[in-house]
């Protein structure tokens, strides 16, 4: 298996492509990037010739048709082809580019190891591979039905989570995934596995995951937030109470989103332009969602007085206040004695004046 050494891909490139012409050979190695890992476009290709990108096309087709009779027979190509599809093999039948590369030759980007690769897969026609595009990063299949079932698998997953609307633990994806009867891309009529879905998340552009191992969408800001807000937004919602402003300052700090350093002053400025939160106490800041109510503890006993339609008892208004805002008994009957605004009546309940 020596000749199947990663090394040594380069030389069996050489004796592969020596009987081609000399423009040609160097449109195939500048297309690929088999001499500096980088790949050129046809347009840049075509410029340095003076010729059309269509003619360049048509000169990289005519010269990959040229060498793939020359493979068929090639041992050492079949070594790597072999070795290719059993890194596949052990990835479930697919796998992202960057880890074939990583596990073909100890390096995940493109060099010209990994090129010499990609150039020989791409003659042989064994296995499948899927550029990079909007949905998925570049990745490799087994076959081409394969490729094509995954490809149907990430759409299934992503479409649970545009009806969910909301991000999910891994658990409760798994769950979906099952309930909804996606089926395995790597197992023919199984449904799918833990696995599966570790290998659409890793692929997939459509879906991630955010520091706290939730599922989501990857253009959601729960799952990628973009600033300060969603910082606040995502640490409050996991901490599941209403905290003081220096508190959420410090779980964003604590939670590993980046290197960069929330402002105490700054978290608070953007906790107040935000209508996602709402000022339940001295400096302390709830989820709208949670159904707190916005406004002085006046506004809401008027609100809770309003909704109800009817006089309501000290022990009702007290709880119903208590449930929108976090705020002292005192307070609440010292805005009770508002007789501008309410009326205590004469069983004892308390009604808006009128």
């Amino acid at each position: 298996m020596a000749n199947s050494n990663p090394t040594n891909i380069k030389k069996t490139i050489a004796d592969l492509v020596k009987n081609t012409s000399a423009r040609n050979r160097d449109i195939i190695s500048r297309r690929f990037g088999l001499k500096t890992g980088r790949k050129e476009t046809l347009e840049s290709i075509g410029a340095s010739y003076e010729i059309t990108r269509e003619r360049v096309r048509q000169i990289e087709e005519f010269t990959l048709n040229q060498l793939r009779q020359a493979v068929a027979g090639n041992s050492d190509i079949k070594r790597y082809i072999v070795l290719a599809r059993d890194i596949i093999n052990e990835s479930g039948g697919i796998i992202k580019e960057k880890d074939l590369f990583k596990s073909f030759s100890g390096v995940e980007n493109d060099n010209v190891i990994n090129s010499s690769l990609v150039f020989l897969l791409t003659l042989s026609n064994e296995l499948a591979r899927s550029p990079e595009n909007e949905d998925f990063n570049s990745f490799w299949a087994v076959n081409k039905p394969t490729l094509a079932s995954f490809a149907n698998t990430a759409g299934a997953l992503t479409k649970i989570l545009e009806k969910a609307g909301r991000v999910v633990s891994e658990e409760d994806f798994a769950y979906l995934a099952q309930k909804h009867e996606v089926p395995s891309f790597s197992t023919t009529g199984k449904p799918i596995s833990a696995a599966d879905i570790d290998l659409v998340m890793n692929i997939s552009k459509n879906l991630d995951s955010n520091i706290f191992n939730e599922i989501g969408l990857a253009s959601w800001s729960e799952i990628k937030p973009k600033g300060v807000r969603d910082k606040a937004y995502l640490v409050l919602k996991k901490s599941k109470k209403p905290q003081h402003f220096s508190a959420i300052a410090s779980l964003i700090n604590s939670s590993g989103f980046n290197n960069k350093k929330a402002n105490v002053q700054t978290v608070h400025n953007e906790l107040i332009k935000d209508g996602r939160f709402i000022l339940v106490g001295r400096g302390m800041y709830a989820l709208s969602e949670w159904g707190y109510r916005p406004g002085t503890v006046k506004d809401v006993l008027v609100d809770v007085l309003k909704t109800s339609g009817k006089p309501l008892n000290k022990a009702t208004l007290m709880s119903k206040v208590k449930d929108a805002r976090i705020v002292k008994e005192n307070t609440i009957l010292l805005n009770l004695q508002d007789s501008k605004t309410f009326v205590k009546n004469l069983d004892g309940t308390y009604s808006l004046k009128k």
